[in-house]
């Protein structure tokens, strides 16, 4: 069987746009319910009220933006795009295989970051290069994560960086400066690695190109775990829109592993990107974030543990939540 130009591209650069992947309608969906969402809250942010648009009048989110807590992992807005054929079908061909499981991740809504048409209570987020793959892997593909992107994503509007082909470089260059650093491990139990932004240089020398990834509405993005990556805040005029989508075969999981994902997804728990995890974000030991807190640190009253809107429970989706098996 022919290799899709994707993948080659893929396993070439460490990243690739696939385009035309969720239709513009799907994509507009998204975004007004994403809208709805946010001003469901009780702290009064409106969409066509630029004052309204600060962290006290927003519910928690990371890096300006990234939702994954209040069970918006489960919402129906974001189960219509995991479960969207088109986005399957190309993980299919990934991994040669239809029995995929997926990972309950979160979503994007990113308000644009400038003192005239967008926020002006926070700063932009400065590059924080990492991988989601444990260093101690670096040598082995493990996953390719998925964005699929809803809004049309320029220069100016946010979005995922990479080091363009730093998958292929890491034990290179941790045998260059003598190992990995424990301190800018995740541990052995989790999947990820910090890099210092001067470390960046090294990989640039050996022909590591920086990029900001842009991409069309309704275009999918994937990279390697291992690529170095970071996300942008979007300085422009418009809103990013984005929710992660990430599947593997089934097969990854033991059969007492899978019981376990198949309880995440009926308490309606997101995870990491890892869909074999089992990693839940809400319920990370010791993590003073582990629940969604108010600008003053209190946790925040207005906390779901169920999805504003339930979503209907189809075959697929059952089958993706490794609850049919």
């Amino acid at each position: 069987m022919t290799k899709p130009q994707f993948l080659i591209d893929l396993e070439r650069d460490g990243y690739v746009v696939v385009p035309n992947v969720i239709s513009k309608e799907q994509c507009k969906e998204f975004q007004q319910k994403a809208w709805e969402w946010l001003e469901s809250f009780p702290y009064g942010f409106k969409r066509d009220d630029k004052s309204t648009w600060t962290n006290e009048h927003l519910p928690y989110s990371t890096t300006g933006g990234l939702y994954n807590r209040y069970s918006v992992n489960h919402e129906d807005f974001v189960w219509k795009i995991r479960t969207e054929p088109a986005i399957i079908k190309i993980f299919e061909q990934i991994w040669g295989t239809e029995d995929l499981i997926a990972s309950f991740d979160g979503m994007n809504a990113s308000l644009p970051i400038n003192p005239k048409t967008g926020r002006k209570d926070i700063s932009t987020t400065k590059a924080w290069p990492h991988i989601d793959q444990n260093p101690r892997t670096v040598q082995n593909f493990e996953l390719y994560q998925g964005i699929a992107n809803l809004s049309l994503n320029g220069p100016e509007d946010g979005g995922l960086c990479v080091l363009k082909g730093s998958h292929k470089l890491h034990q290179e260059y941790f045998d260059h400066i003598g190992g990995f650093k424990l301190d800018q491990d995740a541990g052995v139990k989790e999947n990820g690695y910090n890099y210092k932004i001067d470390e960046m240089d090294w990989f640039k020398g050996k022909g590591c190109e920086e990029v900001k990834v842009c991409a069309g509405e309704g275009d999918l993005i994937l990279w390697d775990s291992r690529t170095i990556h970071w996300n942008a805040s979007p300085t422009g005029e418009q809103t990013r829109f984005v929710t992660y989508v990430c599947y593997c075969p089934k097969t990854l999981m033991s059969s007492e592993e899978l019981a376990v994902k198949a309880q995440i997804f009926k308490d309606r728990k997101g995870t990491t990107h890892f869909p074999y995890m089992n990693r839940v974000p809400a319920e990370r030991p010791g993590y003073y974030n582990a629940l969604p807190r108010r600008p003053d640190g209190q946790l925040d009253p207005a906390n779901r543990t169920r999805p504003r809107n339930e979503p209907d429970e189809t075959p697929l989706m059952l089958k993706l939540a490794g609850v049919v098996v």
